[in-house]
């Protein structure tokens, strides 16, 4: 009977400790990947997209986004992202950009973003349904005023309707 209680007991610490092995490999890889992830992206000073309603994008319809700046010293790079669902009909995208500065004057500009090759194969990356571009529009620019910038977009393929365009956004890294 003593054995028998004696090997209970091991079987009981056995699982005790696999247990807490177990728990504790979890956390220790939980804080890993947390490290990990984090660390991916530490040039980013600023990345903001927006969802455009029933992947439908209407001529009128600009998206904003707003930039605090404290720095005119540091050198950034400046990216356009765009998310396109399988279903958008051209290879191409053509869009406004608007920047308000500061001290409220303005800049246009029209750019062409190649979403798709001569072949029709889509140049984003993604799997499924969505394709997601990163487009440079800017490297190593610096901003001259310090406060409160403003980003309008807005699509110019001359279709009151777009449809196939899910997100737009803006992003803002540090030039290494």
């Amino acid at each position: 009977m003593n054995d028998l209680l004696r090997l209970i007991n091991g079987i009981t610490n056995i699982h005790k400790y696999m247990k807490n092995r177990t728990v504790l490999s979890f956390i220790f890889f939980s804080a890993f990947l947390l490290f990990l992830l984090s660390s991916c992206d530490k040039n980013r000073f600023f990345e903001q997209n927006s969802e455009i309603k029933d992947e439908k994008w209407s001529s009128n319809h600009k998206k904003a986004f707003q930039v605090n700046i404290s720095d005119t010293i540091s050198l950034f790079n400046f990216y356009l992202n765009i998310r396109n669902t399988n279903d958008y009909p051209y290879a191409n995208l053509y869009v406004f950009i608007q920047t308000v500065f500061p001290d409220s004057s303005l800049a246009q500009d029209t750019l062409e973003l190649q979403l798709a090759n001569v072949e029709g194969r889509w140049l984003g990356k993604g799997n499924g349904k969505y394709k997601y571009s990163h487009f440079i529009l800017r490297r190593a620019m610096h901003f001259a005023q310090m406060g409160n910038y403003t980003f309008n977009i807005e699509q110019g393929m001359r279709r009151d309707t777009l449809i196939g365009i899910s997100d737009v956004g803006i992003r803002l890294e540090y030039y290494p």
